[in-house]
């Protein structure tokens, strides 16, 4: 019997090590599956959107620094990063406190065994066990490397003296990845967004086009198509005024109390001449605005000049 009870004490130490040991490696990276997989891409995805956002407001204050950009442009496309910048940081910080727990499985001791049968089994189910821990050990070994891989591949780029990701870089795998997958709709917001950040504006345009034409109601779609609307085009062209126009009404279904919807709205509004609906338009951009701000400001000066008779030029 003490024969018999050193040999399974053996036998149950090397099975715990080989099952146990991807755990005490640490330079192994966890395997994420199901709900935990889709939270770090998702987390993942939002970093690289997080770091272009914040390269793009770098950029904002640089080019009013250099006088490529004037104020009041520079303050309505910095409110739009700052908002999106806002609604990126509280999602990763959601996810922190939503990543799902895996439970451990309850062990309960099988039943005993006595007589001729107990030597026979117990090497039956040692080397059943000690085989499958090694193919399962194997299995994991593996994953953990090409995840490794593949997370690096995701997330590094060349390597620059600032040690941020390289965008140029970032656009164009998303850009390889969208050519393969062109119904990609996320991936075509994230083309949007970097081209914008980048001023590739008719690259833009296609991409957003392609993001409306996937989901007819996407707010964002359509809030960036109607600005690059107003962008290109003179501001008496009505037609694109009216189709600028037909996106932020479109958009504001979504959200009706963004700021940067309304004042943009006000400014189809104004140059079609229609002067009241761009004055109640802009009072709601003023009214979800915080006071005191300069965002703030400047729409109260814009709708001064308007109701003085003096419509401001945009």
């Amino acid at each position: 019997m003490l024969l018999f009870t050193l040999t399974a004490g053996l036998i149950l130490f090397a099975v715990i090590v080989v099952l146990a040991y991807p755990l005490w490696n640490k330079n192994g990276a966890p395997i994420p599956m199901g709900l935990e997989a889709s939270l770090d891409q998702e987390r993942i995805d939002l970093e690289i959107e997080k770091q272009t956002l914040l390269n793009s407001l770098a950029e904002l204050d640089l080019d009013l620094a250099q006088g490529r950009l004037n104020s009041p442009d520079h303050q309505r496309l910095k409110a739009i990063d700052e908002n999106r910048l806002g609604q990126i940081l509280n999602k990763l910080d959601s996810f922190s406190k939503q990543r799902p727990v895996p439970k451990s499985p309850d062990l309960k001791p099988g039943p005993r065994t006595s007589g001729p049968m107990k030597w026979a089994g117990s090497i039956a189910l040692t080397l059943i066990v000690v085989g499958s821990a090694t193919v399962i050990y194997e299995y994991i070994t593996s994953r953990i490397g090409l995840e490794a891989q593949r997370r690096f591949a995701e997330t590094e780029g060349p390597a620059n003296p600032s040690g941020m990701p390289n965008p140029a870089e970032m656009v164009a795998k998303l850009e390889q990845h969208l050519k393969d997958n062109p119904n990609d709709l996320q991936g075509q917001i994230m083309a949007g967004r970097s081209y914008m950040t980048l001023q590739r504006i008719d690259d833009a345009r296609k991409a957003w086009s392609k993001v409306v034409e996937l989901d007819q109601g996407n707010f964002e779609g359509h809030f960036f198509l109607g600005v690059i609307q107003l962008q290109t085009s003179s501001p008496d062209d009505r037609k694109s005024s009216q189709e600028a126009l037909d996106h932020f009404e479109t958009a504001l279904v979504k959200m009706p109390r963004d700021p940067a919807l309304l004042w943009y709205k006000g400014v189809a509004l104004l140059r079609l001449k229609q002067y009241a609906l761009a004055d109640r338009s802009w009072t709601d951009a003023f009214h979800n605005l915080a006071p005191g701000t300069e965002d703030a400001e400047f729409v109260k000066k814009a709708l001064d000049s308007l109701r003085a008779g003096n419509p401001p030029a945009l």
